[in-house]
């Protein structure tokens, strides 16, 4: 017993130590850093802490409320208790979203031993203004927050619970869950298990794009949603068209933690499967397609190679994107014509029959290309000229 005091108190002081370092590296340009131990194989706490504030003591009063937020002294305090057997891991995603790097949003996962030895897995979140260092609540995301829920409600319930699967041990969806997090591209719902856990049991989250939500969104000037850069997202711009080629040159896309390249192995063991890989064929090109658990690759499709059976070898090819906004590309509501005007006329455009749309496993009959460096970044429309499918590939 003497020894486990000992060792939670260490972890305290580390806490503790890195505020304080924090607090010490403060230079005005705010970061979000990694912070944490790692006990054993099977234990470790890392969280995020916020760094560079020109103003120390604003510092340590924006990471007092992020570890709050995150339960990190709990985590921290449990980590202790299991280090001669036991398991737990926390990590985090997020930072700092848009250019003006004022507001942190973030969320911590954390999963194995939490309470009792069973394991199982907590969503936390936390959002806090740099300004002041305060936590940001849904009624300064919208201009009329019942307008706002009922809408994320008539979403859920309308189009996300029918492509649920029927083997989920929790599935409810309502009511919203209270555990948020602020992303660019949407706002990252995160559930408790016992109301909305995954296939591979871990608790639910879901993104839900902004521009579902564009006529309730508060994007007055200096508002939360336009100082991270939320107008970039659902407006297509030619400022926000060049940000578009500058990620899909470097083989990104805004909030999808994959890249062009990637070695897709790790990705599945980290973020799991949703489903069995499926087969496609896109004009010449052949391979499979890797659906992911979890609400940041809700509608993302990881496209690859078709060589065996196995993918321990394979690297990320292409990424699909079937659902959300990608500055001023918004999924099922952007048409054609807009992008052409913004975009310019594409590098290439190619008809799709019906064969082959089939193959591809989407309902288009058009697709345009724009070269971006060494990438490629093909928009499809269905008869209507509405944006169906986005696909950045090598």
């Amino acid at each position: 017993m003497r020894f486990l005091y000992r060792i939670r108190r260490v972890c305290c002081l580390c806490l503790l130590l890195a505020v304080t370092v924090s607090a010490a590296l403060a230079e005005g340009v705010p970061e979000a850093a990694d912070r944490g131990l790692d006990l054993t194989e099977t234990v470790s706490v890392h969280y995020p802490a916020v760094i560079g504030l020109a103003d120390a003591a604003l510092q340590e009063k924006v990471n007092a409320q992020i570890q709050q937020d995150c339960r990190v002294e709990e985590w921290l305090a449990r980590a202790a208790m299991l280090i001669s057997g036991g398991a737990l891991r926390t990590e985090w995603t997020g930072g700092l979203p848009g250019t003006e790097k004022d507001v942190f949003s973030c969320g911590l996962s954390a999963e194995g031993s939490l309470e009792t030895p069973r394991e199982t897995h907590v969503w936390a979140g936390s959002s806090v203004d740099l300004r002041d260092g305060h936590e940001i609540g849904w009624d300064e995301l919208f201009t009329d927050e019942g307008a706002a829920r009922t809408r994320m409600e008539t979403w859920l319930e309308t189009e996300l619970a029918p492509e649920m699967s029927a083997h989920l041990l929790n599935s409810e969806l309502l009511p919203l869950p209270e555990s948020f997090f602020l992303e660019q591209t949407g706002l990252r719902l995160l559930y408790p298990v016992r109301q909305l856990s995954t296939l591979s049991d871990r608790a639910g989250d879901i993104r839900i794009p902004w521009h579902l939500l564009r006529e309730t969104l508060d994007l007055q000037e200096d508002s939360i949603l336009r100082r991270i850069g939320v107008p970039e997202m659902i407006i297509l711009s030619a400022e926000s068209a060049e940000m578009l080629r500058k990620d899909a040159e470097e083989g990104v896309l805004q909030d999808i933690p994959a890249k062009l390249g990637d070695a897709l192995q790790p990705l599945t063991d980290r973020h799991h499967l949703l489903t069995d890989p499926d087969g496609y064929k896109d004009g010449s090109e052949e391979g499979r397609m890797f659906a992911l658990e979890g609400g940041a690759f809700q509608g993302i499709f990881l496209l690859t190679d078709d060589l065996t059976a196995a993918w321990d070898r394979s690297a990320v090819q292409g990424i699909r994107a079937e659902e959300g906004c990608l500055y001023g590309l918004c999924l099922k509501e952007t048409r054609r014509e807009a992008w052409l005007e913004t975009l310019g006329e594409p590098d290439f455009t190619r008809e799709i029959s019906n064969a082959q749309a089939e193959g591809n496993r989407m309902n288009a009959v058009r697709c345009d290309g724009y070269n971006c460096g060494e990438h490629t970044l093909k928009l499809y429309s269905d008869e209507a000229g509405v944006l169906v499918s986005l696909i950045l590939a090598e």
